[in-house]
């Protein structure tokens, strides 16, 4: 199976440790980490870490995008990646007393020359069983039809397409109609227009979303879970309680292990 996971938003991740962030006054590290990220980018890492062959086709600022190649590279990520003027974001997350503050600065713009590099590069890398992941919202200077005229494009080379997104609208969704889409709780709230509070709150959420033609719907629900629906099978999953390093990458995980599973043949209840 041929595993792409699209990323037009790439991040630099920026981790830093404060024994007790205080506001209005200095505040010191006490140890620092930098990653290359951004949502595709994350499951592209946790494929790697599963030991599962992917591709992440990213476009890249040039101020930064040399330094992203190499966190890529120390990371054992395999990348195709489009080039253009500007700079990577950053997203600077401070943790401090079990909390996390984060601050995101915004990136480059692109345009639909960009867009139409990128799907080309996808059908060089077309087989007959193929999966291609688009998460993360989309970055300036590209329109919501542009991105969907590119996804359906996508989906007709044969790619299973798995969507997370919160930039597009039921309506656009419905026209991609996508594998696989992953809201969290507050996302898939504001997608229906309903209040989802419980776990059967996002089940009966999933199954209207299934009716709209969209084959498998997981709602993430933190560390309640999460929940996953088709037309075959409702499922409530629980997990177990731990104490998280970082909440960064977690759905962009969950993603990851959908993908593991059925790349292996698994079936997917």
């Amino acid at each position: 199976m041929k595993i792409l996971t699209i990323t037009l938003n790439p991040a630099f991740d920026m981790h830093c440790n404060v024994d007790n962030l205080q506001l209005h006054k200095e505040n010191y590290v006490t140890s620092f980490v930098k990653h290359a990220g951004g949502k595709g980018v994350n499951i592209s890492r946790a494929l790697t870490g599963f030991g599962i062959e992917n591709t992440a086709v990213c476009v890249l600022g040039n101020s930064g995008g040399q330094e992203f190649l190499r966190l890529l590279q120390k990371d054992s990520i395999c990348c195709k990646h489009r080039m253009t003027e500007g700079r990577i974001r950053e997203n600077i997350t401070i943790h401090s007393c079990d909390k996390e503050t984060r601050i995101s600065f915004e990136g480059f713009e692109i345009n639909k020359d960009i867009i139409d590099d990128l799907y080309e590069t996808v059908k060089c890398e077309k087989s007959d069983d193929f999966v291609v992941t688009f998460t993360g919202r989309l970055c300036k200077g590209i329109s919501n039809a542009e991105a969907v005229e590119f996804l359906k494009k996508v989906k007709s080379l044969g790619a299973k397409l798995i969507v997370d997104c919160n930039s597009f609208t039921i309506e656009e969704l419905t026209e991609i109609s996508p594998y696989l889409i992953k809201p969290n709780e507050q996302e898939i709230s504001q997608l229906l227009g309903c209040e989802v509070k419980t776990e059967n709150d996002a089940l009966s959420a999933a199954q209207r979303l299934c009716g709209f033609g969209i084959e498998n719907v997981i709602v993430s629900l933190g560390s309640k879970g999460f929940v996953f629906c088709n037309k075959s099978s409702k499922l409530i999953i629980r997990v177990p309680e731990i104490v998280p390093v970082s909440t960064i990458g977690a759905g962009d995980s969950l993603i990851a292990g959908f993908i593991a599973g059925f790349s292996e043949d698994r079936n997917i209840v």
